[in-house]
């Protein structure tokens, strides 16, 4: 277990202004006209210096999607209760065929022939989608012109495990309001991507919120990840080599990093907070729009 970082604490204003000297002795993939958005629980917006041209207007509209869907809380649930695992997969069906409604007119127009048509109670035929099936770079979904392409090139970052549907569910929204060309560089043709030659890149967990007594032990394997959210409220996403310990020296780092820490032993993880993104799947989306745009060029 490591202690809380040393220094000052993990302030996102301290740790951009750091990020923009140019420090070294560590790969921080920031672009020049990357400025990260201000504010907690905000989307990406034309004005936020945070993506490039249109990007920003389409993240800000994705912000206009209302619903009552939260993503259930994964370290609330035991690995092994299939029971918890098929509602909260039949819940994200359903509202990811609502969100593909609102997408056929609110999403980019490169996306719309691609987007299904889901008759009620046959949301199980978005099951490729959610699952990030193979299938999709090739053959349309139902009722759709196009294929809709695979959300990420490999077979880790989302899978049939809840926690990993949110992450493909959060890929979705952006796929949604970016053009495939914009999508592609920052995800799937991503630098980002490429390093992790397969593995999981996304994990998206209750970082901040306490661990009820009995529940998931996940965090004991990333004690300096969750210290890192716990010590700076306003952290929503960091990047970090997978399992990072994050002693002392690395906390220091990761602040002078500007929320990311990457050395020569490995690839790099982007760590989503669900609960301080509020559960509310696009607010989950844009923290991982920001992330992702941070490292685009690492």
């Amino acid at each position: 277990m490591t202690g809380r970082p040393a220094g000052r604490p993990l302030s996102r204003r301290h740790a951009l202004r750091l990020a923009g000297a140019g420090l070294t002795g560590m790969l921080v993939g920031c672009g020049d006209d990357a400025a990260r958005p201000a504010g907690d629980a905000t989307l990406p917006t034309a004005g936020s210096g945070a993506s490039p041209g249109s990007a920003g207007v389409l993240a800000d509209r994705l912000a206009g999607y209302r619903s009552a869907f939260r993503f259930i809380r994964t370290n609330t649930m035991a690995y092994d209760d299939e029971a918890a695992s098929a509602r909260a997969t039949v819940a994200m069906r359903v509202e990811m065929a609502a969100f593909l409604a609102w997408a056929r007119d609110n999403g980019h127009p490169d996306i719309r022939p691609a987007l299904p048509r889901v008759p009620a109670g046959e949301e199980y035929l978005l099951d490729p989608l959610l699952g990030n099936d193979e299938s999709l770079d090739i053959t349309p979904l139902s009722g759709a012109r196009q294929p809709f392409g695979r959300l990420i090139p490999d077979a880790e970052t989302v899978k049939s495990y809840p926690a990993t549907r949110q992450a493909g569910f959060a890929l979705t929204m952006l796929k949604m309001v970016l053009s495939r060309a914009e999508y592609a560089r920052l995800v799937t043709d991503s630098p980002l991507v490429r390093a992790a030659g397969g593995k999981s890149i996304i994990t998206i967990y209750p970082f901040s919120a306490p661990e009820p007594k009995g529940g998931d032990s996940y965090l004991v394997l990333l004690p300096g990840v969750r210290d890192a959210f716990r010590a700076d409220p306003a952290l929503r996403w960091l990047v970090a080599n997978p399992g990072q310990a994050m002693s002392g020296e690395n906390q220091r780092r990761l602040v002078e990093g500007g929320g990311t820490l990457y050395t020569t032993e490995g690839y790099r993880v982007v760590y989503i907070d669900s609960a301080r993104a509020e559960d509310v799947p696009a607010l989950v989306a844009g923290a991982l729009y920001e992330a992702l745009w941070t490292v685009r060029d690492g």
